[in-house]
């Protein structure tokens, strides 16, 4: 079957018509289909949507978001010490695809979100850091990095966050672009966070993202440029002989990487919540990750030995960084 290009079909909310970053976005795809909508729900949300059709052919979405813009982190997600963590969803879906992301548990379809309307986002922000210094998550629920020529938001992000010396804002990616590395360069509140995986499971799991090599290259030229970076080796993901491949996976990155010049590292195993695992069950009954057959802990499913996982990779881990430097969610210890 033949696919139409990617973003091909671009929907519109109607209230954003002469907006002008719609206008902008829409003049880098003059070959588009365009479509005004009410909102973006009426599209986003419907029901019998096939992911891995939509993935083959993503459509555009360009709303404006309403309502919180903040939220308070995910217990399941790492603080890093942080007293107040929030996230932002600047966009919804992501242009690359892996089999455990929770986004497959969450949404119907595959169709990309952009919200365009960032200065609302600047305003909630600096309205919540007037109750004091924030750790907050910019990529929550995508991957700016290959998005960032279609949305533009690291720029404004970062050219924001350089003005607020009590946010700590972080963007967390599997790209391995250069070209956008020295927006963060230099700027200690801003923080590239690269999630890294033994190249067996980039393969097998991380569809159309770049190889390790290229991700630890692209995490080199960062530290070489003065960029804050943090690892994200989250999530180890069960699979046959896991302790071979992640005991050859540290090899490669005791060989490759810079660890003097790392911020810190994160790590834990696969988690979802139940409800979201239920779905991904439904929708993705050929999916290693969907059907695992994983224990509930307090309303998340994970792996019965997450612990084991969890601590073997930390033990290791402290032959390259201090412990003080490696962060483990509670549930794992």
């Amino acid at each position: 079957m033949n696919f139409l290009p990617k973003f091909s079909h671009i929907y519109v909310e109607e209230e954003l018509a002469d907006h002008p970053e719609t206008k902008r976005i829409l003049a880098r795809f003059p070959a588009s289909h365009v479509i005004f909508i009410r909102r973006y729900t009426d599209v986003f949300n419907r029901k019998k949507q096939s992911f891995e059709t939509q993935m083959k052919s993503q459509a555009l979405i360009l709303a404006k978001k309403h309502g919180t813009l903040l939220y308070e982190g995910s217990p399941v997600c790492h603080r890093f010490g942080s007293e107040r963590f929030f996230y932002t969803t600047t966009a919804l879906n992501c242009m690359f695809s892996c089999d455990y992301c929770w986004l497959k548990g969450i949404y119907a379809g595959a169709f990309i979100v952009l919200f365009v309307n960032t200065e609302d986002y600047f305003l909630a922000c600096k309205e919540a850091l007037k109750d004091g210094p924030l750790f907050l998550s910019l990529s929550y629920e995508t991957d700016l990095f290959p998005l960032e020529e279609i949305s533009g938001h690291l720029h404004r992000w970062t050219e924001f966050a350089k003005g607020e010396e009590t946010l700590l804002a972080e963007v967390r990616t599997k790209s391995s672009r250069t070209d956008l590395l020295p927006l963060f360069a230099g700027h200690r509140n801003l923080i590239l966070s690269w999630t890294l995986s033994p190249e067996e499971i980039i393969t097998a799991c991380e569809h159309f993202t770049p190889s390790l090599s290229k991700r630890i290259h692209a995490v080199n030229e960062a530290i070489a440029l003065g960029c804050s970076v943090r690892l994200a080796l989250d999530p180890m993901i069960h699979v046959p002989g896991w302790k071979s491949v992640y005991e050859s996976f540290l090899k490669e990155l005791s060989a490759s990487l810079e660890f003097d010049g790392i911020r810190d590292i994160s790590i834990g195993s696969y988690r979802q919540s139940d409800e979201y695992q239920k779905k991904m069950r439904r929708r993705f009954p050929d999916l290693a990750c969907a059907q695992y057959p994983y224990i509930s802990e307090s309303g998340f499913s994970r792996y019965r030995d997450h612990r084991e996982m969890t601590q073997w990779l930390k033990e290791r881990l402290r032959q390259f960084v201090p412990e003080e430097k490696i962060f483990t969610l509670p549930e794992d210890l």
